[in-house]
């Protein structure tokens, strides 16, 4: 990993104030909208700590809401008014 990449992430972690956890699951969520249920399985984690997670992370406006999926199931992706990626 460069240094370019890196600084900069470190400080919106640290602006942010995001926990280890927080940035796990943050991360994911840069390639595609994803459900809860995606993300605890990608990181082998339970369903309702990534619940938990997630909704920190609506709180401090880093997710939005976007869709349902097929099954029901709420879809969030990155705040694009709060994230430039």
């Amino acid at each position: 990993m460069y240094s370019e990449d890196l600084i900069p992430g470190l400080k919106f972690a640290i602006e942010h104030e995001l926990t280890r956890r927080e940035i796990e699951v943050f991360v994911l969520f840069l390639e595609k909208p994803l459900t809860n249920s995606e993300v605890a399985e990608v990181l082998r984690a339970m369903p309702s700590t990534i619940h938990k997670t997630v909704q920190r992370l609506k709180m401090k406006r880093l997710l939005v809401l976007k869709d349902r999926d097929s099954s029901g199931n709420y879809l969030y992706k990155i705040n694009p008014s709060v994230v430039q990626y």
